[in-house]
């Protein structure tokens, strides 16, 4: 009988690492989802397999307890994205396993859940048996065609001949150094931007990130002054932005066009086909960082969120406590 397991990190990441390639998304593997609970002590992280169903269907959560009862959990994504990784496409076979996910949900206490999906695994979703809805565009550039550079606009250009002219150098690092370095420099600029609270990862969460075999650190930099520095994940032929820095000066320089060309460059030298760079902040169309992403390509793919009540009774027992019901629910799924 096909049933739900929680599987170590180690034997969750072998696992993963027998997918096809084309599912091996750095950002959905066990490994990255283990080194992103690092940024939040309350968080707990498990890795859901499915054994007895002849079929792979793995699925990364972490686990944050409901704020007015033991024992009972909301189950999210890691930061960035999550969702079932399975090879199967039958839709008979994705209930077959959602089915086992919503029983061990029971079981263990884990009342509902949100997810946000890779643009570049489509078939996440599918494997998803809750409600799912599109809410952004997201960037990615083709790394296959002969001349990527081509594909920047005029804008995109010309601020990375500044940022060339200006005599920034450029050079990919996995050193321990600068990965301590990276992380007051992340926060700095974090805090010139006036981003919010979540933003500011402790020094665990990079350092767990150093280890992961697929993260690098591409700095731009100028008589030693970091100017822009962003960290990258590669896997299954797909190169991943997923943190990026700059400070004031680097961004007058324009490096911050500088550091996505040369990934581009680097990711196709690599052998990915892709580089994803994400969406906007928010689902607006006119959003500055979505602005700055579609500088290298016009390539857009859906982003997509889900969610799901594993138990019914429970769920709007605890919405019941805080003042909802069924007719009038609460804004968002209750999580935490």
């Amino acid at each position: 009988m096909a049933r739900i397991v929680a599987l170590s990190t180690s034997e969750a990441q072998a696992r993963f690492e027998q997918l096809p390639p084309a599912l091996r998304v750095a950002s959905l593997s066990p490994a990255f989802a283990a080194a992103d609970a690092q940024r939040d002590p309350a968080l707990r992280c498990v890795h859901a397999c499915l054994e007895g169903a002849g079929f792979e269907w793995m699925h990364s959560v972490h686990l944050r307890a409901l704020s007015d009862q033991t024992g009972q959990w909301g189950a999210t994504s890691p930061y960035g994205y999550g969702g079932p990784i399975t090879p199967a496409t039958d839709p008979a076979l994705h209930a077959q396993a959602w089915a086992a996910w919503q029983t061990w949900c029971r079981e263990e206490g884990v009342l509902a859940e949100f997810c946000r999906f890779h643009p570049q695994l489509p078939s996440s979703p599918l494997a998803f048996g809750g409600r799912v809805r599109e809410n952004r565009p997201t960037v990615s550039v083709d790394l296959t065609v002969p001349d990527v550079a081509a594909g920047f606009n005029s804008l995109t250009r010309r601020k990375i001949r500044r940022a060339q002219q200006a005599g920034v150098q450029t050079r990919w690092s996995r050193e321990a150094a600068d990965w301590v370095r990276y992380a007051p420099f992340y926060r700095q600029a974090m805090q010139d931007v006036q981003a919010t609270a979540f933003y500011f990862f402790p020094d665990a969460y990079f350092e767990a990130l150093s280890r992961l075999p697929c993260a690098y650190l591409l700095v731009c930099e100028r008589e030693g002054r970091w100017l822009s520095a962003g960290v990258y994940l590669l896997e299954g032929g797909l190169l991943e932005y997923h943190l990026g820095a700059s400070s004031a000066e680097g961004k007058d320089s324009g490096t911050p066009s500088l550091m996505q060309a040369q990934a581009a460059t680097w990711g196709q030298a690599q052998g990915a086909q892709a580089l994803y760079l994400g969406g906007g902040t928010d689902p607006t169309p006119d959003n500055p960082l979505l602005f700055y992403k579609l500088g290298f390509s016009r390539r857009t793919l859906p982003f997509s969120v889900g969610e799901a009540i594993h138990d019914d009774n429970r769920y709007w027992a605890a919405a019941a406590r805080l003042g909802f019901d069924r007719d009038h629910p609460p804004p968002r799924l209750l999580l935490d």
